[in-house]
């Protein structure tokens, strides 16, 4: 069995964010007394995911075109309680909009109403939650769609035959769940394709490598993996470059440390989202609704690209690759 060792590049998500922000503003769009910037904060999940950065340089440039006074923060770590208390802090600063990814599609509903209720108006971004009156509208991904995306290409990549599996986040983050469920629903279309079930990890690469790990030993006929979101995508590679096995990964997302794997032959695809497009698509709908009362879209929905070796370069598709912090 040939091994043949990779470190993962200094990008990759870390499970622990400092809590952070950066913010630009003008003078052009101003509240409702006309004297000052309309002031818009985004909170997400981390400050380090080159996700949330190519999101947040879409939400700048917009926010800087329309004159707002824009900032954006993320928890010192990524569960529920730290969101909140970072969601209440905000909100008592008194901001004319908040627009955040939800950590969690129920445990966030009720801080997040308790915001609205307060007058201060909310937009989903990546992740949205399962009630809608906690929220004025989302702006995501289709992420059913990205799952109905991979389940397609595995299929054609294994000419129809073959075993599959998936490793993904820990559910509860709406926007991930979604691609488990569009890639399941699609599976179960193909009489050729062998489903062998899930495996959950956390944020933290290593564990994504272990939980590859371990879909790899209890399957000895795998043909591929789906790894539905970043640091999976790099811990499936990573499993599988170990094993010594030849076992396709289609990941999510286009970090630079996906990318670089992609060029190396160590990810076979990958569905790319389009934050950018995302983030401003967010400010300008919450500044629509802040200064002209015009209610947003419930839901907008962004498709995703497929990124492989043999396109990559092609300027329609690298163009939605992810910002790097040196880039940001």
């Amino acid at each position: 069995m040939k091994k043949t060792a990779f470190a993962v590049a200094g990008l990759a998500v870390t499970a622990l964010a400092l809590a952070g922000c950066s913010s630009s503003s003008t003078t052009s769009s101003t509240d409702a007394a006309g004297d000052e910037p309309l002031k818009i904060v985004m909170l997400l999940n981390d400050q380090f995911d080159p996700y949330y950065l190519t999101l947040v340089t879409g939400a700048e440039e917009k926010a800087e075109e329309l004159g707002i006074d824009f900032s954006w923060q993320a928890p010192t770590t990524l569960d529920v309680a730290s969101q909140t208390q970072l969601l209440q802090s905000v909100a008592s600063t008194q901001p004319d909009g908040i627009i955040m990814s939800a950590l969690d599609a129920d445990a966030m509903v009720a801080p997040m109403k308790a915001v609205m209720d307060s007058g201060i108006p909310i937009v989903t971004v990546d992740s949205d939650v399962n009630d809608e009156s906690a929220r004025l509208g989302t702006v995501k991904s289709d992420g059913k769609v990205a799952g109905e995306q991979a389940a397609e290409y595995v299929e054609e990549l294994l000419g129809g035959e073959g075993t599959v599996g998936y490793v993904g986040y820990t559910p509860g983050i709406q926007s991930v769940d979604v691609r488990l469920e569009g890639w399941t629903e699609t599976l179960a279309g193909f009489s050729g394709i062998e489903n062998a079930g899930d495996e959950y990890a956390g944020a933290d690469v290593a564990e994504n490598v272990e939980k590859t790990s371990a879909l790899l030993s209890r399957e000895t006929e795998l043909d591929a993996i789906f790894a539905s979101w970043t640091n999976a995508a790099i811990g499936a590679a990573q499993g599988v470059q170990q094993a010594g096995r030849d076992v396709a990964v289609i990941g999510v997302d286009a970090a630079p440390d996906e990318v670089d794997l992609l060029e190396r032959g160590l990810i076979n695809a990958l569905v790319v989202q389009k934050p950018y497009d995302m983030g401003g698509i967010a400010v300008e709908e919450l500044a629509g609704y802040i200064l002209d009362g015009e209610e947003p879209e419930s839901e907008t929905l962004l498709d995703a690209v497929i990124a492989t070796k043999d396109n990559m370069d092609d300027p329609e598709v690298s163009k939605y690759f992810y910002t790097t912090p040196d880039e940001n």
